[in-house]
């Protein structure tokens, strides 16, 4: 492998230079400084982390506690036949590394929990959520908030749907705008747990309505099958909400602060658009 150690600045800039013009040397520069944590290494964070990386992002930490397996590969990116079985982590650590060998990266196999994810989350600059389980997201954009990070969340939905919004410390609660239950209460209690997952139960129904299999939905529901998504959507969703984090870190001023979201739907004429929410918030089971 060709030895840069000692051409590490002049290999970023060379890296980074076709980013200038559409951003100042100043943004590209505060890109180069920025810390950033990234939940979920699949459909759609796998996308983010070689995008931090081709974009010139100087830290970045990812967090995933699964391997890859053949199902995976219709989407995420960094899932090949030569990576089948290994740690998701380990895998996009050393494909960032081969993108920038000068990135400063610490990839985590495991999940996130209210007893890990404040020492995972402290001293990043923003926090990208792309994880699965509805708790989960609560608690990464709960603690985010807490520890005064901005956060950039998303959801996808069958068949072409989906849901980018960020999370500014001062702004609205991520809890709130949503409409999710149990805000400020430990998700250590199962019950609430059970209640927040349950969303996506309705989610699935609902999408039923626009244009999901109703078969899927059911199976869905009775824990039968996974959740459906394309590589197109996945590879959306996570341009998307990337695109948010750029903007944050870039230019503090983020296009789909909350209450404001980018709503995805390749079904409709006008396909992307940045809404606000309705008087009562979003409903999450329609997202």
């Amino acid at each position: 492998m060709l030895d840069l150690s000692h051409v590490s600045s002049d290999f970023y800039w060379e890296l980074v230079k076709k980013n200038i013009g559409v951003y100042s040397e100043e943004e590209q520069q505060r890109l180069q400084k920025a810390k950033v944590i990234i939940f979920g290494l699949g459909g759609v964070g796998g996308i983010q982390v070689i995008l931090a990386a081709r974009m010139g992002v100087g830290h970045l930490t990812g967090v995933d506690p699964d391997e890859f397996e053949i199902s995976n590969m219709n989407r995420q990116m960094l899932a090949t036949v030569d990576q089948l079985n290994k740690a998701k982590a380990q895998v996009a650590e050393e494909t960032v590394k081969n993108i920038n060998p000068y990135i400063s990266t610490r990839f985590v196999q495991a999940s996130v929990d209210e007893e890990n994810v404040v020492e995972l989350i402290e001293g990043h600059d923003i926090v990208i959520e792309a994880v699965d389980d509805m708790p989960s997201r609560v608690i990464i954009h709960r603690t985010a908030r807490e520890l005064g990070i901005p956060s950039v969340g998303m959801s996808g939905s069958p068949p072409n749907r989906g849901f980018v919004s960020s999370f500014h410390p001062e702004g609205v609660h991520y809890e709130d705008i949503l409409n999710l239950p149990g805000k400020g209460e430990k998700l250590t209690d199962q019950a609430l747990r059970e209640e927040i997952a349950k969303i996506k139960e309705e989610r699935a129904r609902y999408s039923v309505e626009r244009g999901a299999p109703q078969e899927w939905a059911d199976d869905f529901c009775a824990g039968r099958v996974g959740w459906i998504i394309t590589p197109v959507r996945a590879m959306l969703i996570a341009t998307f909400s990337f695109h948010e984090t750029v903007q944050i870190l870039t230019t503090g001023k983020a296009m789909a602060a909350a209450p404001k979201a980018i709503l995805i739907d390749l079904d409709k004429a006008r396909a992307v658009e940045v809404k606000e929410a309705p008087s009562g918030g979003w409903n999450y089971a329609h997202l």
